[in-house]
């Protein structure tokens, strides 16, 4: 029997990357998927988003594994979107079982030269956004007795690195989030945990890469340069299968943590 058998996943960010690896993940163990993207560009963001199209498609690759999926288009940042997705998450599958907060954006940029704006777009796309999903999400969870939350924060969300403060203040803020509504809803039956991606190559990275002129055999050896193994990249499939595990019941025992999947560059940093 399949892991997740019956069971109903919210994927923010789910179009594409992680977020469509972990959808796909959770679907190979028979849970059925609602993506959530925002379908369009943030302009502060230096690199195209996800398209409807891309959604569409991802859809699609999820029905033909065999599972019921939807894709709604949703701004995580504006509460009345969040609130509408999950409505209409509820009306077509009855309930919801796993939330994977894993939309995001990446940017580089010195804090004495970022705008208010970039700052806010960072914080409010990954922060507001978990807090908004987690607000109307988790409540359902608590009536049924039962939830797994999976936080994409980041190994940026564990250390600092320079040129983004931003996004680091960000991922940070997932971790403490993780952590205290962990010990709000573990009377509740609801696990709340975090993966931290190393860097992964995706077409946000890639984007990100080209957007500063680098050349895609450059950006992955400046971007990989921590990783101890060297012999190997992270996949998305890599992300997946972390969110796959916490969201199973071979993980039952484990809330308010974070996995880093990251080749072991948060061993070797300060």
């Amino acid at each position: 029997m399949m892991k997740l058998e019956g069971k109903v996943a919210i994927v923010t960010g789910g179009a594409r990357g992680n977020g469509f690896a972990a959808a796909k993940c959770l679907a190979l163990q028979g849970a059925d998927i609602a993506i959530a993207d925002i379908c369009r560009d943030i302009e502060t963001a230096p690199y195209p988003l996800s398209t409807k199209a891309t959604m569409d498609g991802a859809v699609q690759e999820i029905e033909k594994l065999g599972r019921k999926a939807i894709g709604v288009q949703c701004d995580i940042r504006k509460a009345s979107d969040v609130e509408s997705m999950v409505k209409q998450v509820l009306e077509t599958f009855g309930k919801v079982d796993i939330l994977v907060n894993n939309a995001g954006i990446a940017g580089l940029e010195a804090l004495v030269d970022m705008s208010e704006e970039a700052w806010d777009d960072m914080l409010d796309t990954h922060l507001k956004g978990a807090f908004l999903c987690c607000k109307y999400v988790v409540p359902h969870m608590i009536e049924q007795h039962s939830g797994k939350v999976v936080n994409i924060s980041s190994v940026g969300g564990m250390r600092g690195f320079g040129m983004g403060s931003h996004y680091c203040a960000a991922k940070h803020g997932i971790i403490g989030l993780t952590k205290s509504l962990a010990m709000e809803t573990a009377d509740h039956n609801v696990n709340v945990n975090a993966v931290c991606p190393g860097t992964v190559w995706t077409d946000m990275m890639a984007g990100l890469a080209s957007h500063f002129g680098m050349e895609t055999a450059d950006a992955k050896e400046n971007f990989l340069a921590g990783h101890l193994f060297k012999d190997r990249e992270i996949c998305p499939e890599d992300i997946g299968q972390a969110v796959l595990w916490l969201c199973t019941e071979d993980s039952k025992c484990i809330t308010g943590g974070q996995i880093a999947v990251d080749c072991g560059w948060t061993a070797r940093a300060p």
